[in-house]
């Protein structure tokens, strides 16, 4: 799934999207809608082999208070809970998953609310339908506290240095509408769902040419149920290079210790590339991901996505994944309107 950005500069801090675009005075908006069905057409566990359909349509609202201030709301419709059989449009909620207040004060910004904290890329950046299956494992969403973006240039280098102190969210705005969740509570439990701002990830990004970077690391406190706080880094980079086509490659690496606030090691790996071959850019991933104790997961996909109309794509992409014990094999579609 794809995030907009209420904040262009924050460069990674939260993740962009081309979408459809509108202005009027002081707001402005970014909506997508996609339709995606996914069917695992062959599986070691009979019990996972069906098919799911539903939309993610998202919306980024920004109201702009002067000229260094705004309020911005990044709205999210999807299925709230996971499929367990056959579904259509079933389970869907509307909620928000960022809502903070920004304040660029020349030498940096500053945010204020429920946002997500940087850490990694390849969740929001590896290619195609399935790519970013394993990186979302620990994609940072839905946190409430703070952060700071200090920008800076080293040589032709663009680049931009981030620090987040937060706690997870189990405000009113946790809540959704359609499908109910939330509010969550401490006795959840998980890895930072604590009574104040325990939270942190620092995290260095930027740009030099043809290339993008981004290394962090984190320490997310631990909740009830939890013995130890989970530690973990990441480095990640994208590179374009001209072969006469566009070819995007992409690759990351993350490590935590205590994982999910166990004593448990986790490692993670993902390598991409995507490059166009007449109107069809073809996309390819592979992923890892090894827990301690636990054999290697394995995840390997492929895409196909063109453009059908203006603003309007189709993708058609193949996952093979392996894990645990569980082997299976997955057919998805995506029809976007996007800008």
């Amino acid at each position: 799934m794809t995030k907009l950005a209420p904040i262009a500069g924050a460069l990674v801090l939260l993740s962009a999207s081309p979408a459809l675009a509108w202005e009027y005075g002081p707001f402005a908006a970014e909506f997508s809608v996609e339709i995606e069905n996914d069917t695992v057409v062959d599986s070691s566990d009979p019990a996972i082999e069906f098919s799911d359909t539903y939309a993610t349509i998202e919306a980024a609202i920004t109201m702009a208070l002067g000229a260094s201030s705004s309020l911005n709301l990044a709205l999210t419709f999807e299925p709230i809970i996971d499929a367990t059989g056959d579904r259509v449009f079933e389970d869907h909620g509307l909620y928000a998953e960022e809502f903070f207040f920004a304040h660029d004060f020349g030498a940096g910004e500053i945010i204020l609310g429920k946002f997500n904290p940087a850490f990694g890329i390849a969740w929001d950046e590896a290619p195609g339908i399935f790519g970013a299956d394993f990186a979302e494992d620990y994609q940072l969403t839905e946190q409430i506290g703070g952060a700071v973006l200090i920008p800076f240039a080293i040589g032709a280098s663009e680049n931009v240095v981030s620090v987040a102190l937060f706690n997870a969210d189990r405000s009113v705005l946790s809540k959704s509408l359609g499908r109910r969740r939330g509010p969550g509570s401490l006795l959840d439990g998980g890895v930072g769902n604590t009574s104040g701002p325990d939270s942190i990830t620092i995290t260095m990004a930027g740009e030099l040419g043809a290339t993008t970077y981004s290394a962090g690391v984190q320490n997310l406190a631990r909740g009830a149920g939890d013995t130890h706080d989970q530690r973990g880094a990441v480095v990640g980079a994208t590179h374009t290079y001209d072969l006469g086509r566009p070819v995007e490659l992409l690759a990351e690496m993350a490590y935590f210790t205590d994982f999910a606030g166990t004593s448990t090691a986790a490692k993670y790996g993902s390598v991409g590339l995507a490059a166009p071959f007449g109107p069809v850019t073809v996309s390819g991933v592979y992923a890892s991901r090894k827990l301690d104790g636990a054999r290697i997961d394995h995840l390997a996909t492929v895409t196909g996505e063109m453009e059908l109309a203006t603003n309007v794509f189709a993708s058609l992409g193949y996952r093979y994944g392996r894990e645990g014990a569980d082997k299976t094999h997955t057919i998805g579609t995506v029809i976007a309107y996007e800008f």
